[in-house]
């Protein structure tokens, strides 16, 4: 499992600064810190929220290739042992390829063909598709390689799990290509289409990025490939259908929520209130009107619905 290695000492950078571990506490009060000297013994001396310092993508050791991610342990655990353990292995050989260490306390590397001082980085990605393939593993050559590089560096571990093919297309495309179509579609969907309306829409997904972004900018995918996103896209949205249909599901509000992530049980907690057709007399001898709250969670059971007045 990927961990940062920190102990007094260490050496880490943050904020394109060089700085020294000097202290570290864990207080039920506020929660782990940690203290940093000024590496150069220029005497500043700052304090920071373990948690969060290590969620800044300024914070790593030097020279150490990719900074290590903190497992995703709750997305982690949605899918199979084999799954996590082979995501855990190819984090292994990742930061052999990028460092010629596999382990994060290594600092010399144990096979030559992965030294970053005798060798290039697309001699290491080849060397390790050949060290795979040999060892066993099915598709996997250096593009592969370099695919999971790109995903690690994007999502730590959890971009190196398999995802399901239908739902990786829009993770796959360019998310200003993504933004362009779903603007478009909107005002797409009240009109009758032709037979070339894809083309036009490409054209049109051409110049809303250029105006927004520039000339060149932003890069198009081929007709096929624009085809299949669109499609993907007008299906996200509910646009597809004859006209009649498309301008009743556009003419529709945006819904009040939007999709929540809950890994476990009572992470999320949902409240709702109504007011009640009756009148109480309060502690204060004042009238007042009853309200109907509603709570519930993931917990099986924990539903609690209760009366309360709307007065404090």
């Amino acid at each position: 499992m990927s961990r940062l290695g920190l102990e007094i000492g260490t050496v880490v950078r943050h904020k394109d600064r060089m700085w020294r571990v000097a202290g570290l506490e864990s207080a039920a009060c506020h929660g782990p810190r940690i203290w940093l000297a000024e590496a150069d013994d220029s005497g500043d001396l700052a304090v920071f929220d373990l948690t969060a310092l290590l969620s800044d993508p300024s914070f790593g050791l030097p020279d150490r290739g990719p900074r290590l991610r903190v497992p995703q342990l709750g997305l982690l655990s949605t899918v199979s042992e084999e799954q996590r353990w082979r995501a855990f292995s190819i984090e292994r050989h990742v930061r052999e390829v990028e460092t010629g260490c596999a382990a994060p306390g290594d600092s010399t590397p144990h096979d030559p063909r992965y030294d970053p001082a005798s060798t290039t980085l697309a001699e290491r990605e080849q060397a390790k598709a050949d060290e795979l393939t040999s060892a066993g593993w099915t598709h996997v050559s250096r593009a592969t390689v370099r695919r999971w590089r790109a995903r690690y560096r994007a999502d730590g571990v959890w971009g190196l799990v398999p995802k399901r093919r239908g739902a990786t297309l829009l993770g796959r495309a360019d998310p200003r290509v993504v933004e362009a179509l779903r603007a478009l579609l909107r005002e797409e969907a009240l009109r009758s289409r032709s037979r070339g309306w894809k083309k036009r829409m490409r054209r049109q997904t051409q110049w809303w990025l250029q105006e927004r972004h520039g000339a060149g900018a932003v890069e198009v995918p081929a007709q096929s490939s624009f085809n299949k996103l669109l499609g993907t896209v007008e299906e996200s949205l509910g646009l597809e259908g004859t006209v009649t249909q498309r301008r009743a599901r556009a003419a529709r509000p945006a819904p009040p929520f939007t999709p929540t992530v809950a890994l476990r049980p009572g992470e999320l907690v949902m409240l709702d209130s109504t007011p009640l057709d009756v009148l109480v007399m309060l502690d204060d001898g004042v009238v007042g009107r009853l309200e109907l709250t509603g709570i519930s969670s993931q917990r099986a059971g924990a539903g609690v619905r209760r009366c309360r007045s709307d007065r404090p």
